[in-house]
């Protein structure tokens, strides 16, 4: 096993952009009480600085693990990973959860500085930064509110102003809007794509959603059933700034996501073949 790296620069793509994250043939076993699972197997690739990254696969295909693996929560049984180091002072990266993940004994204000309070930044500092997005996210007048006091989409809201205020190098986000009704993941999405366009961090995201999926991202990873490899990767060919209302209704949006669906389909298929096989042996 490599452990992760943090290296001051890495190769650059065919493209010419820096190369932010570099995975190679990564793998990662469990041990279990039916033996060995592969969560991941050799996966390998090369995740451009400012890339908005999607992740799609059905469930149990180690999206979530190599999210962890990138966060410094688990570690790889084989093959390496390296990221380019993030500037002077600045976190490697900042995650945001499905949900749950907001401290409730900690107002909205307290829980979006909490990083900046970690690494202890001027108090000065932490009011224009913190204040700075919780406008962006429409929660100004909420900054004293408690999270029980809010609904899941503001939850939401501040756990994504939490992790900018931080200003991570990376950003990775696991399924965020996944438990929100269609108008609040509508209404994220849009304020998402807004925010990251001041910063163009960069953003690996895991999510179920084609639709999101496309709305979001630049380059979009199709994971196999387990153990999870990379079956496509996807350009997402859209301009941006983006309204997602006006790109959905875009006849090329509806053929990308088709497409797109067609090469998850077989998976999320395969995967319950494997699924009703376990249950009958």
């Amino acid at each position: 096993m490599e452990t992760t790296l943090t290296t001051p620069d890495l190769h650059t793509t065919s493209g010419d952009q820096p190369v932010k994250i570099r995975l190679r043939n990564l793998t990662k076993q469990f041990t279990t009480g039916g033996g060995p699972v592969t969560a991941l197997d050799d996966v390998s690739l090369d995740i451009p600085s400012g890339c908005f990254f999607m992740i799609v696969g059905p469930s149990g295909c180690g999206k979530t693990t190599l999210l962890r693996i990138l966060a410094g929560l688990d570690t790889p049984t084989s093959g390496s990973v390296e990221v380019s180091e993030p500037a002077a002072g600045r976190p490697g990266n900042s995650m945001v959860f499905q949900g749950g993940s907001l401290f409730p004994w900690m107002t909205v204000f307290e829980n979006a500085a909490y990083g900046l309070r970690m690494r202890k930044r001027p108090k000065a500092e932490i009011n224009e930064v913190v204040g700075h997005y919780l406008s962006r996210t429409g929660l100004s007048k909420f900054s004293h509110a408690y999270p029980h006091q809010l609904s899941g989409g503001m939850q939401q809201r501040v756990s994504i102003a939490r992790a900018f205020s931080n200003d991570p190098d990376i950003l990775l986000m696991d399924e965020p809007f996944s438990a929100l009704d269609e108008q609040n993941k509508l209404l994220l999405q849009e304020e998402l794509l807004r925010i990251w366009e001041e910063t163009r961090k960069t953003v690996l995201f895991i999510t179920h959603s084609v639709d999101e999926a496309v709305t979001l991202g630049d380059r979009i990873m199709i994971m196999t059933a387990q153990p999870g490899r990379t079956k496509q990767i996807v350009d997402v060919p859209f301009a941006r700034p983006r309204e997602v209302l006006e790109l959905r209704a875009l006849p090329a949006y509806g053929e990308l996501v088709y497409s797109i669906w067609g090469q998850l389909r077989e998976e999320v298929q395969r995967a319950r073949t494997q699924d009703e096989g376990s249950v009958k042996s």
